[in-house]
């Protein structure tokens, strides 16, 4: 009989090694990543170009440029693509980001040749229509109006800003007048400038056969274009403290951010410190979500979050209290960073983290779809397969000893900024 009592084993020894991915170049140079082992058939096309708002030289032309991809080409306007895709069961998403940006088709393999004909003209021959692009600056520019009313939002831009600078890459944040004063030419700049096919690289995923490959790689391939790639010039930004308050007319509840500087994803610390932020605020079984949250009862949810970029990153943590519960908020969480920096992670606890931290990787190449998505991440930011399976043998390596000496190397609250966003 079972003992009810007693937790399953936990298992940790299972091959997170990627496996079934192919690699190819194309007779234009294009390099090609393949992932041919789903079981229905289903085929997932993502193109991704290596530019996103890094390159822009216009605020928010990267965005347009990729979101108004489906809203016409040379060959069919924006109602005659919706039409087809829609008839045929696509899924068509366009992902325009800090670093890079992606055009994903997913299709039926028996459709593939109704669709893949016109998704491709869609993407090397935009139209950019004029009415369309008024369209686009209408609805973005008032979804923009409505994110940034929400003190949520307001935080995060505000500490970002503040960390980067307002100049910086990292920093700067997009406002609805930004949107809208974006003309035809601003896009179509970025758009000729960063997304041609040489600085792109391809990514096949499910289930296909060798003719819808050859299909792929013979029209992909017979396209040369050049592009001219400019960089926003990137800078190391001058450290700044203290608290900015930013009063709203949502004054129920204040928004906080706590953070600091951090360093890029190719840093040798880079594994150290997300394991750290796992422990701080990275789950749901997080210090700071056990004391804030279950223990005190500040708030709902408590998070902390450090992204690396490639040429710099951030570390914050973030939660909507209420105004009562501001600064006792605010102690808890330098408490906690105290206790990280002081004492010892229990080996309980220690394990529980790299058990969560491992099951997320073996999450990230469940399938071919999510093996692509991790191959696509990983390729983009210049890193490779050798990476992830790399970065598993750290995690599982890490010791108590390593978060305590990472704690103290980068961890100063002295150094934080503090961001009130709400009364």
């Amino acid at each position: 009989m079972i003992d009810r009592l007693k937790g399953p084993s936990i298992n940790n020894d299972f091959d997170l090694t990627i496996r079934n991915l192919k690699s190819a170049v194309l007779s234009n140079g294009i390099k090609a990543y393949e992932v041919n082992n789903g079981t229905q058939d289903i085929i997932k096309i993502d193109l991704v170009f290596r530019s996103g708002r890094v390159n822009e030289t216009k605020i928010a032309a990267s965005k347009a440029a990729i979101n108004l991809l489906r809203e016409g080409s040379s060959n069919k306007n924006s109602q005659e693509l919706a039409y087809l895709f829609d008839y045929y069961g696509c899924s068509i998403k366009l992902s325009a980001g800090i670093e890079y940006s992606s055009v994903s088709l997913v299709c039926l393999t028996r459709y593939f040749d109704k669709v893949w004909p016109e998704w491709l003209n869609m993407v090397i021959e935009p139209a950019y229509a004029q009415e369309e692009i008024d369209k686009y600056k209408d609805v973005y520019s008032q979804k923009l109006k409505h994110q940034i009313s929400k003190n949520e939002v307001i935080s995060y831009r505000i500490i970002t800003e503040k960390l980067f600078g307002e100049s910086h890459p990292y920093g700067y944040n997009t406002q609805p007048e930004h949107i809208y004063n974006l003309t035809r030419d601003d896009i179509t700049d970025y758009f000729k400038n960063n997304c041609k096919l040489d600085n792109s690289y391809l990514v096949l995923s499910g289930s296909y056969n060798e003719n819808i490959r050859s299909a792929i790689f013979d029209d992909l391939g017979n396209i040369h274009h050049k592009s001219s790639q400019t960089t926003n010039p990137f800078f190391n930004p001058e450290p700044i403290q203290g608290t900015f308050k930013i009063k709203t007319q949502n004054d129920t509840q204040t928004s906080i951010k706590v953070g600091c500087l951090m360093v890029d994803r190719h840093h040798p610390d880079y594994n150290k410190l997300k394991f750290l932020n796992t422990i701080l605020g990275g789950y749901f079984g997080s210090r700071l979500m056990k004391n804030i949250r279950e223990d005190k009862g500040y708030t709902y949810g408590i998070y902390s979050s450090f992204d690396g970029w490639q040429k710099g990153g951030s570390f914050y943590i973030g939660a909507d209290v209420g105004n009562t519960f501001i600064e006792p908020t605010l102690k808890e969480i330098y408490k906690e960073v105290n206790i990280l920096k002081n004492e010892p992670v229990t080996n309980p606890e220690l394990d529980m983290v790299k058990n969560y931290i491992l099951g997320q990787s073996l999450h990230l190449i469940d399938g071919p779809f999510a093996t692509a998505q991790l191959v696509k991440s990983l390729y983009a930011t210049s890193q490779s397969i050798d990476t992830f399976e790399r970065n598993v043998a750290q995690v599982k390596a890490i010791t108590s000893d390593d978060v305590l000496e990472i704690a103290n190397k980068y961890l100063h609250p002295e150094r934080f900024v503090e961001v009130l966003v709400g009364e």
